[in-house]
């Protein structure tokens, strides 16, 4: 199969979401002997090549107008002979991508549910949920969609090894995603270092995030045993280690199902409801509601709840059993296949 080009939004603003469930198909591309080209956000080369199993190659977008910006696209596309276009971010707009739609290029989607692209697409993703299928078809009903649980986009990293059995787990983990954008990891700390004795916690910063200054200081005045890691690169060793997770909602929270992890998820934003909402149902995790204010002391005070009360967790754990899979990328790539 010939190249697929990525075109993906990544910052320390927006965050490196986007960017890891591409990186998760592209893996599974690589595993197929398709190459694969990413073009990204100015400023955005820094956070993919910081990490060590990042081998593409990848492109900041020249500082354009959209329209010239998909112009540029659409020839990067097929200079390299593409066979598909994945988009995957809010800020692109249609005039960046309307070019490569015009060449003939298949265009693949991802979708969280604001449906701005979804005209523009061969293919429509959205791993989070089916229950905007009928929507999609009236816009779009010569596109082909892929919803649900099915296609959640694992990294390799998720695929391989064996979960740790819960009586063999210890601490709490606390990542707030890959850049912390509502900076929330500092007073966390300091709420849980208020609440908490003796209680080791592991605190997983991005490559994006900003702030390890003060972070640090957090971390020296804090009582409890913290152990800092900045940009992990094997967020499933911490996921499978831990008793509790304390973490982004987003696509961090299948990458805890898949870890069978008890968790507290933060909404940092709105788009994120729905499928918090959905996993809350499901028995394994809590939600805080961060979009506007976080709540830090009510958060650390449930953590403490939730830690005294080892029965609970174990439940939360149990509900995870067999529920969630890691191969959604083989199966999204096996579907880009034949819209190609």
């Amino acid at each position: 199969m010939r190249p697929l080009l990525f075109r993906v939004n990544v910052s320390s603003t927006i965050g490196m979401g986007h960017l890891m469930r591409c990186l998760a198909l592209a893996q599974a591309a690589e595993a197929s002997d398709i190459p694969c080209h990413f073009v990204v956000d100015v400023g955005g080369k820094a956070l993919a090549i910081a990490r060590q199993d990042w081998i593409y190659p990848v492109t900041e977008i020249p500082a354009l107008p959209d329209n010239q910006a998909g112009e540029w696209l659409s020839g990067l596309a097929s200079e390299i002979h593409a066979c598909a276009v994945i988009a995957d971010g809010y800020d692109i707009s249609v005039e960046q991508l309307q070019p490569v739609k015009e060449s003939g290029i298949p265009l693949v989607v991802m979708d969280d549910g604001q449906r701005s692209l979804v005209a523009q697409a061969s293919l429509i993703v959205n791993s989070t949920t089916s229950a905007l299928d009928e929507k999609y078809m009236h816009i779009n009903p010569r596109a082909t969609v892929c919803s649900g649980s099915q296609y959640r986009l694992m990294r390799r990293e998720f695929q391989q090894g064996a979960n740790i059995p819960f009586e063999r787990r210890h601490g709490i983990a606390l990542c707030i995603g890959g850049s912390d954008p509502k900076g929330l990891t500092v007073p966390l700390i300091s709420a849980l270092s208020e609440t908490l004795a003796d209680v080791p916690i592991r605190v997983i910063t991005g490559a994006a995030f900003k702030g390890l200054q003060e972070l640090q200081g957090a971390i020296k005045a804090s009582a409890l045993p913290i152990q800092h890691i900045h940009n992990c690169q094997d967020m499933a060793d911490v996921w499978r280690h831990c008793k509790l997770a304390i973490s982004a909602a987003g696509g961090s929270q299948f990458e805890l199902g898949v870890c069978e992890t008890p968790s507290i998820l933060l909404m940092v934003a709105e788009n994120q409801r729905m499928a918090t909402a959905h996993v809350v149902d499901e028995g394994w995790c809590e939600a805080f509601d961060c979009t506007a204010r976080a709540p830090v002391y009510d958060i650390a005070k449930r953590v403490k709840t939730l830690w005294q009360n080892p029965g609970q967790l174990a439940q939360m754990h149990d509900a995870l059993a067999g529920r969630y899979r890691a191969d959604g990328a083989e199966r999204l790539l096996n579907a880009i296949a034949e819209v190609i």
